[in-house]
């Protein structure tokens, strides 16, 4: 097994025994992560996910109650404040069922650009992401595999996200987050539509993200 799937084993058993959460754990594996009936109950993800998957192998977490009706569960990624190599660490949410890959996606993200709750910035998670940038996504396509995620303003409010520690937190926030979707083959970011100024922003050339790229870490 990787140190990339030890780190994650560690941080999402960590999550769930420090937020003592149900909601902690999503119905089915985060890189396995299928569009399920609205009623499905969110369960701990199977601990036999393989490591090419990139999944967090379950925890000892009592399984979750089910989500609302007409809502399902998935991950969030953020990082532990104390974690230099700022792997991604899944926190669930609950979001509109749908059986539409772009509106799921699309509202995952909504999820994550509101940043860490009040208890999870209390266990230690950390993200550049807050109620300040919640609202920046501009939208979600796709063809076929390839999604792209174009942001508003978002190098306007965290600026500083472009040293090369803070682009590391967020990108593999980011990249935690949509890969979980394995409809998700490939990612590309943009800003206003550009993706050079995307990119230029973290002090990078343009570039789309593949999920061979982002399971070899």
């Amino acid at each position: 097994m990787s140190i990339h799937a030890l780190t994650l084993r560690r941080l999402s058993i960590t999550a769930c025994l420090l937020l003592a959460a149900p909601a902690c754990v999503p119905s089915t594996p985060a890189t396995l992560l299928p569009i399920p009936a609205a009623t499905d109950a969110a369960q701990a993800p199977s601990p036999t996910t393989t490591e090419a998957s990139g999944a967090t192998p379950a925890s000892t977490a009592t399984p979750a109650l089910p989500p609302p009706e007409g809502m399902r569960a998935v991950w969030v990624y953020f990082t532990m404040a104390d974690d230099a190599d700022m792997t991604p660490l899944p926190a669930a949410r609950t979001v509109p069922s749908t059986e539409d890959p772009v509106e799921l996606v699309s509202s995952t993200l909504e999820e994550l650009l509101a940043g860490p709750n009040d208890a999870e910035r209390d266990a230690g998670m950390a993200s550049w992401f807050s109620p300040a940038t919640a609202g920046t996504l501009a939208g979600v396509t796709a063809d076929g595999g390839t999604f792209t995620a174009d942001f508003a303003q978002l190098n306007a409010i965290i600026p500083n996200a472009s040293t090369s520690a803070g682009s590391l937190m967020l990108l593999s926030q980011l990249n935690g987050t949509v890969f979980q979707f394995e409809f998700v083959q490939t990612i590309r970011y943009t800003l206003g539509g550009d993706c050079a100024a995307f990119w230029e922003w973290l002090q990078m050339v343009c570039h789309p993200v593949t999920r061979a790229e982002w399971e070899a870490g």
